[in-house]
């Protein structure tokens, strides 16, 4: 299978895979059942007309920012786990920059100079016995030897010659390699501020969401209670929670939107 065709199943994957993700997470703090809204409208029900409208008004605005809410998270959910599923793929990818083209040289370099040791050996052979010739003062022989070895000389510097082309174009692709591994990384890395500005904003939605439980509770409380003045502070308070972590959630999906462009950018400079 090819690397894009391996590419684009480990895409779909990600994809169908994170269609299918939303179970894993909790539910709402907020929710409206049928109980809470009977509870909600005998409450308001002993109040005066513009009371009963603000309050009503209240209550549908908190229902309309829940639903944006949920939207919202879903598309969050999904982009993100996407996004880590990418960055998975994405820096394999990196790893294997040029590997097609520094394998084969290192591969040929290897066997070349395994082909040419035999040479090598019998000259090193060659010269001991030349070494040891020249000590027995045999002219015939020493003549005969040097003759071989100027032969097997010019032999040997061809073949060192072919090794050190070989290894060259070797260090020439590993330096090339390293270069666009250490650009893709870079560009790759830029993603770190907006997962440092992620983490910042899900920690204030984390505490909104404390506050959001706390005046949940009471205003169920109050409505139980039929509590009106104690049910316009909670959906009031409910109301400008919600509208704060609207804000911060959508800084979120916005960085998240902003991480999956980096991802992208740095597949196509792998491409290019």
């Amino acid at each position: 299978m090819s690397k894009l065709k391996r590419f684009t199943v480990l895409l779909i994957s990600f994809v169908i895979a994170a269609q299918f993700s939303t179970h894993a997470f909790a539910a709402s703090i907020v929710q409206f059942t049928p109980s809470i809204k009977t509870s909600f409208d005998e409450t308001v029900g002993h109040t005066d007309a513009s009371t009963r409208s603000r309050l009503s008004n209240l209550y549908a605005e908190l229902g309309i920012l829940q639903t944006g809410r949920d939207n919202r998270q879903e598309r969050i959910r999904v982009l993100h786990y996407k996004n880590e599923q990418m960055l998975i793929v994405i820096r394999q990818q990196i790893k294997e920059i040029d590997a097609g083209v520094v394998s084969p040289l290192e591969a040929q370099t290897k066997s070349t100079k395994e082909r040419y040791r035999p040479l090598f050996e019998q000259y090193s052979s060659l010269t001991h016995r030349i070494s040891i010739a020249k000590s027995l003062k045999d002219k015939n022989l020493n003549a005969v030897l040097k003759a071989q070895g100027d032969t097997m000389k010019i032999l040997v510097q061809l073949a060192r010659q072919d090794i050190r082309d070989k290894e060259a174009r070797l260090k020439v692709a590993k330096e090339t390699r390293s270069l666009k591994i250490a650009a893709a990384r870079k560009t790759l890395n830029s993603i770190q501020s907006h997962q440092t500005e992620i983490k910042s904003e899900k920690a204030v939605v984390t505490a909104l969401n404390k506050r959001l439980s706390a005046d949940w509770t009471s205003f169920k409380s109050a409505i139980r209670k039929q509590n009106t003045s104690t049910t316009s502070q909670s959906l009031s308070s409910l109301v400008s929670i919600f509208r704060q972590i609207a804000g911060s959630e959508q800084k979120i999906e916005e960085l998240e939107q902003r991480v999956a462009g980096v991802i992208e950018r740095t597949r196509v400079q792998i491409s290019s």
